[in-house]
Order: C-alpha cells, then sequence, then structure tokens
C-alpha cells in the first residue's frame, strides 16, 4: 500500500475515533433532561394517555447493566374517569441485562419503585381505563382485554406501594397496598406481597398474593406465587406458577375453594354458575390467554359428590363454557337449590339487592320455589354442560340415574334430555328458558313412561299399584318456578292402564272406602284398576279437571274439580258409582282441599249424591278420552281395559237411568 493511502486511512480511522469518543463524551456528560418531553409524547402516543415527567431523567448507559431513572412519573386517565392519574410514583428505576438483551431477551437485572399509587377501574359496560381504548365497547365488538406481560426481572423492590380498584361488572371496591422486599433471600417465599380489602357486592372482601424471590427468575422457569381470597364466607386458596415469567396469560394454579352456594362467584368469576348446597371443592386450572381447562375436579355440593372437567373460552363477548360433570353418589335434594327449593337460595354475594332479605315468611309451605332467575347473568355466557349421576338418594324415588344436557346460547337455556332413570320406568323431558327479555318464557314437555308405582317407597305398603304414564305440556312466563305456574297455559295427562288401590289408600286418606262403593278384597286387600285416566287442562295458572276416572271391577269413580297453580290450592272431588245396584251406594263424595304440598282428603258429609249427580258426574266420559291417551303415549288407545271403559260406563249409566250419548271415542 503506498504511503498515501496509509495516510488517508490512518486518518479517517482517527476522525471515525474521534467522532465516537466525542458522541461517548456527549452521552455520558449530556443533560437527560431535554429528552423529557419528546419521551412524554412518544409514551403518550403509545399508550393513549396523557405521559409527564416532573422530576429528572437519569441515563447510564456504559456499564452490563444499563440503568434507566425517571422521577415524578404520571399517567393520567383517559378523558371519560375522574379527574386523578392512573398511575403516579416518586421514582422508577430499571436496569437491564446487556447481555440478554443482545440475544433477544429483555431481562430486568433490577427494578426499584417508589411510592406507587395505582387506579384502576372498570365500568359496566367494560370499558376500562388501563386499555387503550375511550369508547365504551358495544355487544357486537366487545372483546376480552388481553392478559399483562411483563418482563422477567430478577430483583424488584417497591416501597409504600398503593393501588385502588373499583370493578363495576363485579361490584368489587377494593384498596390494597403492594410491598417487595429489598435483597430477599432465594429461599423466601413471600418476597413480593399484595394485600387489600374492600366490598364485593357490599360483602366484605379481601385478598393476599405472595410471590417467591426473583433473584433466581429466568424467563424460561416458571415463578410461584400463592393467592388467598375471602368474600362473605366464599374462601379460595391457591398456589400457582407463572409459566414464562412474568406473563400472566400463562397460568397454573391448584385451587381449593369453599363457600354456601357456587352461584355466589358471580361476582368473582363473571361466570353464571347454578345455586348449589354448601360446596368443597379442588382443582388444577391451567390459563393459555384467555382459555381456561379446569381439570381433575374434586368436591361435594351437600352431600353429593363432583368430579369432571370445564373448558372456559373467555376470548369472545360472553365467556364460552363446555363442561362434563358427574357424580357417583347423588342427593336428589342437592339438586332442588337449581330451582331454588330451600329456604335461603341466595346467598349475600349472590342477590342483586343484598341489602334486601329473601322472605321465607309465607304460610303455608308452597311446592313451586319462588327463587328468581338472574336473566342478565344467563345472558352473560354461553354453555353446554354434560351432568350424568349413578347411585341416587332421592328420599320414597327410587332413581338410580340422572342425566341433564344443558346448552346455552344467546340467552336461550335449553335443557335437553333431562332424564331420571328408576328400575322400573323412567321421568324425561326437555325444558327451554328464554331469558333474552327480563321475565323469561318458559316451555317444558316432561314425561313419565311405564314408572312401577309399587317402587316408590314409603314406611308401609304403597296405597296405589300399577304402571303409570304421564306427560305435562306447559308454557308460560316467569322468572321463577312460582311465577311460572301462576300463569302457566298448557295440559296435563296420567293413565294407568292396569293397577290397584290397597287398603293403604283408605289408611292414607283416613277414609273408609265403603262409603264411596269400593269394596276391597277380603283375602289381600285391595281391589283392581281396569284403568284410571285423569287429564287436566291448564289456563293462565288454573288446571281444571277435564277427565278424572278410575274404572275398577265394582266401582267406577269420576272426579270434578280444579287445582290454582298460583296458590296452590287444591278443589277436588272423587265421586264413587257402584256398577251393580246390590252394592253399597255412595253416600257422600271424597273432598281433595288444602295445599299442593299437604293435600287433606275428608268426606263431603254435607252433600249427599243423588243418582242424577252421578250421572251428570259420567259425562266427563265424554271428554275425548282416546286423543288424552294418544296425548301421553300413542300405544295406550289400543290397551284392551281402557278401550272398554267408556262402553262399560255407557251401559253402567243406562242402568242408573242417565241418557248418555254413545261414547266410542276411546274404543278407537
Amino acid at each position: 500500500m503506498k504511503p498515501r493511502q496509509r495516510s488517508i486511512l490512518l486518518y479517517s480511522a482517527l476522525g471515525v475515533v474521534g467522532v465516537v469518543l466525542v458522541l461517548l463524551a456527549v452521552l455520558t456528560f449530556m443533560d437527560w433532561d431535554m429528552f423529557k418531553g419528546p419521551i412524554a409524547r412518544l409514551a403518550s402516543a403509545k399508550t393513549g394517555r396523557t405521559v409527564s415527567i416532573t422530576g429528572h431523567l437519569h441515563v447510564k448507559l456504559w456499564s452490563r447493566t444499563p440503568t434507566l431513572s425517571v422521577e415524578g412519573l404520571q399517567v393520567a386517565n383517559p378523558p371519560w374517569e375522574v379527574p386523578r392519574p392512573l398511575l403516579q410514583l416518586q421514582r422508577l428505576q430499571v436496569q437491564v441485562e446487556l447481555g440478554k438483551l443482545l440475544g433477544g431477551h429483555l431481562v430486568l437485572k433490577r427494578v426499584e419503585i417508589d411510592q406507587p399509587d395505582l387506579y384502576l377501574h372498570q365500568e359496566t359496560s367494560g370499558r376500562a381505563n388501563w386499555t387503550d381504548t375511550n369508547t365504551a365497547p358495544t355487544s357486537a365488538t366487545k372483546v376480552a382485554p388481553k392478559p399483562f406481560n411483563l418482563p422477567a426481572m430478577h430483583e424488584l423492590i417497591i416501597t409504600d406501594g398503593k393501588v385502588e380498584l373499583n370493578d363495576d361488572p363485579r361490584r368489587l371496591q377494593v384498596k390494597g397496598t403492594i410491598q417487595a422486599h429489598e435483597h430477599s433471600a432465594v429461599e423466601d417465599p413471600q418476597a413480593l406481597q399484595v394485600s387489600g380489602k374492600g366490598t364485593i357486592n357490599h360483602q366484605p372482601f379481601s385478598l393476599d398474593i405472595s410471590g417467591g424471590a426473583l433473584l433466581a427468575v429466568n424467563p424460561e422457569h416458571p415463578y410461584p406465587f400463592k393467592l388467598s381470597i375471602n368474600a362473605a364466607g366464599n374462601e379460595i386458596d391457591a398456589a400457582g406458577q407463572i409459566l414464562k415469567p412474568f406473563d400472566l396469560g400463562q397460568l397454573q394454579l391448584q385451587v381449593a375453594a369453599r363457600g354456601p352456594d357456587l352461584a355466589e362467584l358471580f361476582y368473582l368469576t363473571q361466570l353464571a354458575l347454578p345455586n348449589t348446597p354448601p360446596y368443597q371443592l379442588q382443582a388444577a386450572i391451567t390459563r393459555d390467554g384467555q382459555h381456561f381447562v379446569v381439570r381433575d375436579i374434586k368436591g361435594v355440593l351437600g352431600r353429593s359428590d363432583i368430579g369432571g372437567s370445564v373448558d372456559v373460552d373467555g376470548s369472545h363477548n360472553r365467556p364460552q363454557i363446555k363442561a362434563t360433570l358427574s357424580s357417583a353418589h347423588l342427593y336428589l335434594s342437592d339438586l332442588g337449590a337449581l330451582t331454588g327449593s330451600r329456604a335461603a337460595t341466595a346467598g349475600p354475594l349472590d342477590r342483586e339487592n343484598p341489602g334486601k332479605a329473601e322472605s321465607n315468611t309465607a304460610e303455608p309451605k308452597m311446592l313451586f320455589p319462588d327463587a328468581h332467575l338472574a336473566t342478565n347473568r344467563v345472558r352473560a355466557m354461553d354453555a353446554d354442560v354434560q351432568f350424568t349421576a349413578t347411585s341416587i338418594e332421592a328420599g320414597k324415588v327410587p332413581f338410580s340415574e340422572v342425566d341433564i344436557h344443558a346448552n346455552l346460547k344467546d340467552g336461550v337455556l335449553a335443557l335437553d334430555p333431562v332424564r331420571f332413570q328408576m328400575p322400573q320406568g323412567h321421568l324425561s323431558g326437555m325444558i327451554n328458558i328464554d331469558a333474552r327479555e327480563d321475565v323469561p318464557s318458559v316451555r317444558m314437555d316432561v314425561r313419565a313412561t311405564n314408572i312401577q308405582l309399587d317402587q316408590l317407597k314409603g314406611a308401609g305398603p304403597a296405597p296405589l299399584g300399577g304402571v303409570l304414564q304421564a306427560r305435562a305440556v306447559i308454557k308460560g312466563k316467569g322468572d321463577s318456578v312460582h311465577n311460572l305456574m301462576g300463569n302457566a297455559d298448557g295440559s296435563f295427562a296420567a293413565v294407568v292402564p292396569h293397577g290397584d288401590i290397597r287398603a293403604a289408600f283408605a289408611e292414607l286418606t283416613g277414609i273408609d272406602l265403603k262409603g264411596v262403593g269400593l269394596l276391597l278384597a277380603h283375602d289381600n286387600g285391595h281391589a283392581a284398576i281396569r284403568c284410571g285416566v285423569a287429564k287436566f287442562d291448564v289456563t293462565d295458572g288454573s288446571a281444571q279437571a277435564q277427565t278424572i276416572v278410575v274404572d275398577t271391577q265394582n266401582v267406577l269413580m269420576t272426579g270434578t274439580g280444579m287445582v290454582n297453580l298460583g296458590s296452590e290450592r287444591l278443589d277436588l272431588s272423587l265421586h264413587g258409582q257402584p256398577k251393580k245396584f246390590h252394592l253399597v251406594r255412595i253416600r257422600a263424595p271424597i273432598d281433595i282441599k288444602g295445599q299442593l304440598a299437604a293435600p287433606k282428603f275428608g268426606l263431603d258429609k254435607g252433600q249427599l249424591a243423588k243418582q242424577g249427580a252421578i250421572a251428570a258426574a259420567l259425562g266427563t266420559l265424554l271428554t275425548p278420552v282416546a286423543a288424552m291417551l294418544a296425548f301421553v303415549d300413542p300405544g295406550l288407545a289400543k290397551d284392551q281395559d281402557c278401550s272398554e271403559l267408556l262402553a262399560q260406563a255407557h251401559s253402567d249409566a243406562k242402568a242408573s237411568g242417565a241418557a248418555l250419548p254413545a261414547a266410542s271415542a276411546l274404543a278407537h
């Protein structure tokens, strides 16, 4: 190389070194406060919140751990929020591991935060002051916010931290403190501590979070923490880990929960869980973004065990749930809480107006529950739940298996099928609840198929024997079972094509059955039923008897009356017509009065029956019974004994002097 070329290269190199040295000197002795404005404006543009720096800005570049220090940092709330900062702190200092940064990983060597004050608020619409939008979301565009994703950090120091959270959808108001130990040991399980107290749905609430030491945190290894929540008697304890510190969208938890009613967790989970008796549950929960998997569920609801798994997809407008649940030993009384069949369905967290106590002073006791369905909760999520149970404890009803499939979509809940299996026969049907309006519309179609009455348990022999077939089709409006039945329309029909009335029936009612002409056989204490049918038409909550007929060998019993499903008052009367003139004549009808939950039987001794009255009562048989039988089960219309019922009744009525038109509807 020529001397001239070497000189050019040398001076060029010296020039570059000089520029670098000057640049280094400038960066070293630069007044970084001149960048406060540009940095604040850039941060404001990125966050959508006004960012200001009222103190000094310090930067240390020439180190294996470059350091940035900011004093007097404030982040303002959006325009629609209260006039107070979203975040303000006295000082923030961050040290970055240069080697990791050059390798493509952001790892914070040390983070110091002095006197942070954080205010978080979410409106009922879902708009929150920590998101990057200033408009309330619509039902069509609302999307669950992404979980926080913070970089990994080895040492966190927080002094005198304060946080306030007002979460309107959860009716949650909490004020708390945040502390992180300085120079915490690696073995310290509580290096990070967050605690808060407040209210949820106007009831006491407390929260405690503790995390392990950060000195050994590795972005590729989980970070452990513990969580404890107490909300008006609902206790939740969890031990978990953040799979990739500190990406809060990647979590694993082992959770234990206990409380008076699962429905009370609505304000914590925003999931419309069913009403239950007191519960104790354990489960493993995994979070991947907005997808939660709850597996290995084990526990009890009341006295019933429960197990299974649940998937929750929270990335949509409404959370979407898929669940498969089972019970190996179910107490049917524990399922009663689903419809509010208990003294106090709504606990303090569950009630929409917790200051107002539930009224349970109604007299007399009602059969239909009056617990109200929270339609806003039903509309808050979609769900597909399969529940099965074996080994059922149901008192006098020997259920052997339960199978329920619940599908909730766009505010419409469909229970199809609902099936209760018995050793002989089953109950099954479907229930549709349209909760898109504040007062739900309900349709139900429920059947009893081939239920052997002898299998019903009791203290003594069964009062009735035979096989029961029945069907109820009901529709109406109401946010409780009681309100629904009070305005229901539809029909109910029951048939016992073969069976018998036992002496136990007389013992049960306290009535001398001879008074209605029904003689029990002396050898076995029963009278055979050739065919028994009953049909009620339901209009505006009033069930009017259209047909009540019990045909035995010696007596034809008919019934009249109605049942008020709103007040649950009974007003029925059974009449007995002997088929042969030498039998004891009817003396008085049997009255069935009182409440559905506690009917009272008695003889109406004030009105002696007359032949003409009996013949008139038989007029109920002119109802198209064949159509009623087909309504319950098409095969019943061909039953021989039931087919002969009208023809026999027609001839008996003629013999008694009553003129009845030909009644052949049932024969076909």
